[in-house]
């Protein structure tokens, strides 16, 4: 008997391991919905295209982002309401491995020269996104028409969430600090400080 009970226990163990496996695979999960899986995948796109591109940034260049942009804020506009909190995760974590592209490529100059050279060059893209949306008619604001661009994680309606008292900026500034390392945090102080300083330097209206 004591033998049985052993080889039921090992089956038992057994059935709850391939379960567990099978529950991390999404197996047994409620597939996301098609929609929301395009979405992610133009926000990819987007990145990686971003990625490839070489050389100075332009107008065109800058036109082509904002045209991809627009693309996926009226495809989040589609979505019914329910859907749309489930595209925030995958849209801040497109913008987090974008933001690291940038980092990345800032640290790995060694030079201050060089440094400066590469804010100057991120300065001048986001003029030229700035001109790019206002040429869509989209008056420098973010995917969707907001002004200033919506950078804070939303409420169930799609909306930014409420009900903590803060601003936007403290919300996504939070949402930040909560997923990321103290080392990734002071990698990330030290970036923004060099733009702060340069946009201090050449008089330039804070971002």
């Amino acid at each position: 008997m004591r033998g049985v009970a052993v080889g039921a226990t090992a089956v038992i163990l057994v059935i709850a391991c391939l379960g567990a496996v099978a529950w991390y695979a999404g197996w047994f999960r409620r597939p996301e919905d098609p929609r929301v899986v395009a979405i992610g995948d133009l926000m990819r796109d987007l990145l990686e295209k971003e990625r490839r591109r070489t050389g100075p940034a332009t107008f065109m260049t800058a036109i082509e982002r904002v045209s991809g942009i627009v693309t996926v804020g009226m495809k989040v506009n589609e979505l019914p309401q329910d859907l749309r909190p489930r595209v925030m995760p995958l849209a801040m974590g497109v913008m987090m491995d974008h933001l690291d592209d940038r980092m990345n490529a800032y640290f790995a100059l060694r030079t201050s020269e060089d440094r400066t050279r590469f804010i100057d060059g991120e300065l001048a893209q986001m003029d030229f996104l700035k001109r790019a949306f206002e040429a869509q008619g989209k008056g420098g604001g973010g995917p969707d028409g907001r002004p200033g661009g919506d950078k804070g994680p939303r409420g169930p309606d799609g909306g930014p969430s409420s009900g903590s008292g803060q601003t936007r900026e403290q919300r996504f500034t939070k949402w930040v600090l909560d997923r990321t390392t103290p080392e990734k945090r002071a990698r990330l102080s030290e970036y923004i400080g060099a733009f702060e300083r340069r946009i201090a330097q050449t008089g330039r209206k804070p971002l």
